[in-house]
């Protein structure tokens, strides 16, 4: 699985999944994320419409920093969308919301992730638990 210190958009294309008429855009959105050489599968932007809509994205609406995800791909069957988050005056380090959604409506997965000044821990807010505390994971 990528880290957060490989998340990049990506500028090559190989192709890409046909959007149906009215989102032309989220074709192009998505080629230019397509990249042969980590091997990984590129995300389904149509499920970016029930992600933007869901309780967990709009708990961080006000916090994001481009609405265009900075990296997605797709892997067993599983849809990752990763956003930058605006850093808080505190804070070192730019934070992200790593959303995994299945072709549901709702987010399977949707954390807030603050990396730590030293880049070796991060504090991880679960988005799908509100009101719980963050997590201290290492990365």
């Amino acid at each position: 699985m990528p880290t957060l210190s490989s998340l990049r958009k990506c500028k090559s294309c190989s192709g890409g999944r046909v959007a149906p008429p009215g989102h032309a855009s989220l074709g192009r959105l998505a080629a230019e994320y397509i990249n042969d050489e980590d091997g990984l599968a590129p995300a389904d932007f149509l499920l970016l419409t029930p992600l933007k809509r869901s309780a967990e994205y709009g708990r961080i609406r006000s916090r994001v920093s481009t609405l265009k995800p900075v990296d997605a791909w797709s892997l067993d069957g599983l849809h990752y969308f990763v956003f930058a988050l605006t850093r808080p005056e505190e804070s070192a380090a730019d934070p992200y919301a790593l959303f995994v959604m299945n072709g549901d409506a709702k987010p399977v997965s949707a954390l807030v992730i603050q990396p730590s000044e030293n880049d070796a821990e991060a504090d991880v807010e679960d988005l799908c638990l509100p009101g719980a505390p963050p997590s201290r994971m290492q990365i």
